[in-house]
Formats: C-alpha cells, structure tokens, sequence
C-alpha cells in the first residue's frame, strides 16, 4: 500500500504541471486587458502601460510563465493585482468558510441520500421508490444558481426564516478558534452566534446538497439492485439472518465501494467548485474569490487558486483510493 501511494502522487506531478501549463495559457488568449479592468474603461493609455509594466504584463510569455515557476518552487503563489496581498495568505483566510460549506453540504447529503439510496433499492417499483426516482432527478438536473434564487425567495423574502445571504449577522462577534462560526459559538459558550451561523450556512449547503445527496442515492440504488441479487445474499437470507443485519452488513458495505468514489471527488469539487453558490449567497469563501478575480482577469489569484484546487481534488482520489482497501481487503492485499 505504501509503494501504491508513492507511485500515485509521483504520477500526480506531471498532472498539476499540466494544469498549471494550461490555465498560464488560457487566462492570457483569453481577450481583454487586466490592467484596463483594474484600472477603469476611464483610464488613460500611459496609466494602463505604466501598470501593465508593474505586474510583468509586459514582459514575453514564456518570461513570465518562468518568474512563476520560479515563485512555486519558493513556496509563493503570487500576489493579487487587485488586492496586491499575498494569494496563499487570501486563500488560507477563505478556507475556513468554504471548508465549513462543503463539511455541512455532504453531511446533508449523505444524511438525504443513504437512506433515500438504501429504501429506493428495497422498495423497488413501489410509489416511495418512485418519488425517489423523481428526487434524484430533479436534483441532478436543476441548475444550482437557480435553485438557490428559488430557496432565496421562498424562505428569505417571502418566509422570512433565514438570511439571504452572508456568513454571519454584522452585529454578531463571535470569538474565533477553528474558524468555523458554527463549531466556534459552541466552542466558547456563544450559542446565538452558532445559532445566527447555522441559519446563514442552511440554504447554500441546501444548493449544494441537492445535487451531492441524488447523486448518491441514484448510485447506490443501482448498486444495492446489483449486490441484493447476488447469491452471498440469498445464501444469508437462507441461513436466518435479521433482514437488517442482512442489508446493512452484508448489502450495503458492497454496494458502497463506488459510492465511495462519488463521495470523495464530490466533496473535493465542493472545495473548489462552489463558485455558483457561493456568489448567489455572498459566501465568503474561497469560490466567490475566484469568481471575483475571474471578473476583473487578476491573473495570479485564477492561477494559483486553480493550482490549490487542482491539488485538493487529487489528494481526495488519492484517499478514495486508499479508502478502497479498507473497506475491500482484496484491495489492500493486492496493494
């Protein structure tokens, strides 16, 4: 198993260097002018030319693509033309929120869609695997920005339940330990400030949910269809075994092995590919960040926040996998 992680991550460089090679590219044929964004349709040609020469605008491409290799090996990302601090310092100080979304994002979606996966297989052709049918579909297939306006206007304007948009109430001052405004009130005795941070973090984790948690339940439904017509499941129905102990035992830990897959890339596109949900609800983390660097064409923050997430989607295959030979020893023999 040791060589088998070595040998992933050794494959994993020539992958992010691809990536790397692929975003420098993209982000400058793309047309328009960062230093014009930056500065204004207003600014003038010798102000546009004097802050293209400030951030090496100026400088060849293979010149700039060097300076930035140069910079990674270093340990730096860059810094931001629109904000002029240091990326990997922006990125760490969003982590936390984005991280809080996608940890309470999956736990709606496996809370939903395990047993709504699990039930369907059992039930099967029977009117609640029908309407769960229908929920995998309708979750898989309406596009999350509009979703999101839909919970917005229903349970914000109209209701009046929760906030609209935000982290926090600006009159809320919770003290900071972890970073995660939900765990830190409950942490430090501030249960209002848990409480403020649970209604805010509700409807973007309910966007995001949506999708994970039919996703998984469409797969493992198929899944536990396959494995509850397999013979070692007849063979322990036979033998007298409690239908629960069969299903959860014998019936779910097989029909998992995938769904385990689904739910490790998920939640690492969770960590880089809110950008959507995260802008509807003004959700400070670090998607709304790319997506305001993406508006004004800040090229160092889109490459290196590219890089991180690129670099967390690997390292969750990479758990997938050793994930894998826990729960399949033949997995873990062969390794």
């Amino acid at each position: 198993m040791l060589e088998f992680t070595a040998r992933r991550i050794l494959y994993s460089i020539p992958a992010l260097l691809l990536v790397l090679v692929i975003i420098f590219s993209l982000v400058r044929i793309t047309p328009g002018d960062p230093a014009v964004a930056l500065l204004g349709e207003g600014a003038t040609e010798a102000q546009v030319k004097a802050l293209r020469e400030q951030l090496n605008l100026d400088l060849p491409m293979h010149e700039q693509f060097t300076r930035y290799v140069t910079g990674l090996l270093h340990g730096d990302l860059g810094t931001s033309m629109r904000t002029n601090r240091p990326i990997l310092q922006e990125l760490i100080q969003r982590l936390p929120a984005t991280l809080e979304l996608a940890l309470f994002a999956t736990l709606l979606a496996l809370v939903v869609g395990i047993p709504l996966g699990i039930l369907s297989a059992v039930y099967r052709n029977s009117w609640f695997d029908q309407a769960a049918r229908l929920f995998s579909l309708v979750g898989v297939s309406v596009p999350a920005f509009w979703f999101a306006i839909i919970l917005q206007i229903i349970f914000a304007l109209l209701l009046g339940w929760l906030p609209v948009s935000g982290r926090l109430d600006p009159l809320v001052r919770p003290e900071t330990v972890t970073g995660f405004l939900i765990l830190d009130g409950l942490l430090t005795g501030d249960y209002d400030a848990a409480k403020d941070a649970l209604r805010h973090i509700l409807l973007p984790a309910a966007v995001l949910a949506a999708f994970y948690g039919a996703t998984v339940a469409r797969y493992l439904r198929a899944n536990m269809l396959e494995v509850l017509s397999s013979d070692y499941i007849r063979t322990a129905r036979g033998k007298g075994l409690a239908e629960v102990k069969v299903l959860l035992k014998h019936a779910l830990q097989n029909a998992m092995l995938p769904v385990v897959t689904i739910i490790g890339l998920k939640f690492a596109e969770l960590l880089g590919g809110a950008i959507l949900t995260e802008t509807v609800f003004s959700w400070p983390g670090m998607g709304r960040y790319m997506f305001e660097a993406i508006k004004v064409r800040d090229y160092p923050v889109i490459q290196g926040a590219t890089l991180v997430f690129a670099t967390i989607y690997m390292l969750s295959s990479l758990l997938v996998d050793l994930f894998y030979g826990v729960l399949d020893p033949r997995i873990r023999l062969k390794g």
